[in-house]
């Protein structure tokens, strides 16, 4: 059984039984998940068992205890924002109840083994990796991997090698070894048991959406892929898969001159779904969509009026009265599980603007630093650096680009140069994770009306351009 999450419409299991629906998205304003887990059965019910993971953070368990489709869940708990990565690692401490493992975002490796309550499934935390574990863009888990051990850890690095990690009943992991390489043309890796053989095997997404089939011997070692399916393209989320999507935005909103607005839908590989437009926006001086402001997956929009005060509209609310030439809402910068805004005042001083949840934001800026006068655009919407931390990105009149590392506090790092040549575009956007792999993107326009995708590679810097829109796209008066 693959279980997915679509758009706004909860999340359901599809395989040989049929579609099996877990729970009920019908529902207005309905929680859009950033990550999905097949537990197994840990509730004594029949069936399996789901842990969820909001945007806010909340981790919520729906047992099959309960009738489905149901919108009933158990909350485990909340804080789980301060993971970049959750995954099902295998039973390692011989419970019979699958353990988690999460890594966050320092980089350290954690681990929750199972216990036999329904409130409290998991015990106390045990760190069994102390740093180094960013180096990797994916993690997931394969139980009985490997001969002698219930649990293994497949990361793969940006060189798209896959290496193992042995689990041990305590949570300790082993040195790791080379599994194989390849493994980069894909943009998420599943951990699951595909075949029913009671081995973990790997299944990769590849941009067009084909599911390949990695299956594994038992014995520590994957065959060669087979393709198993395909049109799996655009899906929010997958359950079991090894990197977080970008939540909220994965889309380009345009403004014509006249004030009409126009939203391109991203397809989780790298091209748009074609336009819808809606009503008139021509009085704001600056619109700008932001990553969601709540756990619906709703894209937000703020726009500064002609008097300055600087406002919501549609699922944001009221902001401070000042006037604002630059707003950007890059995605939660202080690590409380809440999207936040970033504004430019005339004066060139940048201010970070917390958001609280829901449809406002507090009113009360905190000043991040001056000299924001010297760049052209001011862009994010995601995390680019494969931290797990939305960042930002600045670029000169004179087309150089740098990279602003967000450090979870509501404030950036030094900035680091990460391209130039940029001067030659009209627009430039970041829509998130276009491309289905968990890395934030960029976009931008030449001065033919050309829009090009640049994928975020997850060290911060971009892959080769790519022609995601062959004209018209110079005819917007703003892009965001």
């Amino acid at each position: 059984m693959l279980t997915v999450s679509g758009y706004g419409n909860g999340f359901y299991s599809v395989g040989s039984m049929g579609d099996l629906i877990v729970e009920d998205g019908g529902a207005s304003r309905h929680a859009q998940y950033r990550q999905l887990l097949d537990i197994g059965n840990i509730s004594g019910g029949q069936g399996e068992d789901y842990l969820a993971v909001t945007a806010s953070g909340q981790l919520r368990l729906f047992p099959s205890t309960y009738a489905r489709p149901s919108d009933k869940y158990i909350l485990i708990g909340s804080g789980w924002q301060t993971y970049s990565q959750i995954f099902v690692a295998g039973d390692l401490n011989g419970d019979g109840r699958a353990d988690l493992m999460a890594r966050d975002h320092q980089g350290r490796l954690w681990y929750y083994a199972s216990q036999t309550s329904l409130t409290s499934p998991f015990r106390p935390r045990v760190l069994v990796g102390t740093g180094g574990w960013n180096g990797y863009d994916q993690l997931i888990g394969a139980a009985n991997f490997d001969t002698g051990s219930n649990a293994t850890v497949l990361a793969r690095d940006l060189q798209g090698r896959l290496w193992a990690y042995d689990g041990h009943s305590d949570g300790s992991l082993s040195g790791r070894r080379l599994v194989g390489s390849g493994f980069g043309g894909y943009n998420q890796l599943l951990g699951l048991d595909w075949n029913k053989d009671g081995h973990g095997d790997v299944v990769g997404r590849t941009e067009s959406g084909d599911l390949y089939l990695h299956a594994g011997n038992g014995a520590g070692g994957l065959a060669q892929p087979v393709k198993v399916d395909s049109g799996w393209s655009r899906t929010n989320a997958l359950a079991d898969e090894g990197h977080q999507p970008d939540f909220g935005k994965g889309e380009i909103m345009a403004r014509h001159s006249n004030g009409t607005f126009c939203w391109y839908e991203g397809n989780e590989n790298g091209t748009l779904a074609s336009g819808q437009c809606g009503n008139d926006v021509g009085s704001y001086t600056i619109l700008s969509a932001t990553v969601s402001p709540d756990d619906t997956g709703m894209v937000g929009l703020v726009g500064v009026d002609p008097t300055g005060h600087l406002t919501g509209i549609g699922a944001t609310g009221n902001f401070p009265q000042s006037w604002y030439n630059v707003v950007i809402g890059p995605g939660d910068l202080n690590g409380d599980g809440k999207s936040d805004l970033v504004a430019r005042d005339r004066s060139g001083r940048l201010w970070f603007i917390p958001g609280n949840g829901g449809t406002s934001v507090d009113e009360r800026p905190v000043l991040i630093g001056g000299g924001w006068n010297q760049y052209r655009w001011i862009v994010g919407a995601g995390d680019l650096n494969g931290d797990g931390i939305a960042d930002l990105v600045a670029v000169t009149p004179g087309g150089v680009m740098y990279l602003y590392p967000g450090l979870g506090n509501g404030k950036f790092g030094t900035r680091v140069e990460v391209g130039y040549g940029w001067e030659h575009y009209t627009h430039l956007v970041a829509p998130g994770d276009l491309t289905g792999d968990g890395k934030a993107d960029l976009a931008a326009v030449d001065s033919s009306g050309r829009l090009w995708l640049y994928p975020g590679i997850g060290n911060g810097m971009f892959g080769a351009k790519t022609l995601i829109g062959t004209s018209g796209w110079g005819q917007f008066h703003d892009l965001s």
